[in-house]
C-alpha cells in the first residue's frame, strides 16, 4: 500500500474518488446496495493496520437522496467513547447525509460496537432525524468531519 499518507495528502484521493463515483452515478451506472469490501473504504484519518488507533473511513460511493446524498462512514476509536445518547462504543458504522448547500452532515443511522474495527456483535443501533446527530469525530485532530464534507461537496 506504500507509505501512509500525511493529513495533507488524505483529502485529494477522497475528492477524486467521490468525483469518479458521482460521474458514474450520473452516467446511470447502477451500484448494488450493501457493505463495501474492505479494500473499497477510503481512509481519511488513521491507519487500518493499527487496530488500537483512531481510524475514520468512508465509502467512495455516495448515493443521491432528495437534494442531498448519503455516504457510509465507519470509525474505530483508540479508547472506549460515549456516542449519541451516551452509548459506549469502540467502533461504529453509520450512514450520513451530506448537505452541500449548507456544508453540513448528520447521521441517519449508527450501529455501535464495543470492540475496535467493528468486531463482535453490534451493541446497539440508533436512528436519527435531520440535524439530530451531526457528523463529528470528537477528539480527533485535523477536523476530519469538515474535510469529509468539503471534499464530498466539491464533486457537486
Amino acid at each position: 500500500m506504500g507509505a501512509p499518507p500525511t493529513s495533507g495528502e488524505a483529502v485529494p484521493p477522497i475528492r477524486q474518488a467521490l468525483l469518479c463515483a458521482t460521474v458514474a452515478c450520473s452516467a446511470g451506472v447502477a451500484h448494488a446496495q450493501g457493505q463495501p469490501e474492505a479494500d473499497d473504504w477510503l481512509t481519511i484519518h488513521g491507519f487500518p493496520e493499527q487496530v488500537q488507533g483512531d481510524l475514520i473511513q468512508v465509502s467512495p460511493t455516495p448515493v443521491p437522496w432528495q437534494d442531498r446524498f448519503t455516504i457510509e462512514v465507519r470509525a474505530s476509536r483508540s479508547t472506549l467513547r460515549d456516542g449519541y445518547h451516551h452509548h459506549p462504543y469502540r467502533s461504529f458504522k453509520a450512514v450520513a447525509v451530506i448537505d452541500c448547500t449548507f456544508r453540513k452532515g448528520w447521521y441517519l443511522t449508527i450501529q455501535y460496537y464495543t470492540q475496535p474495527m467493528w468486531q463482535g456483535p453490534s451493541s446497539d443501533k440508533k436512528e436519527f432525524r435531520e440535524n439530530q446527530a451531526p457528523v463529528a469525530f470528537n477528539g480527533i485532530p485535523g477536523e476530519p468531519s469538515r474535510k469529509l464534507i468539503a471534499a464530498a461537496c466539491r464533486t457537486r
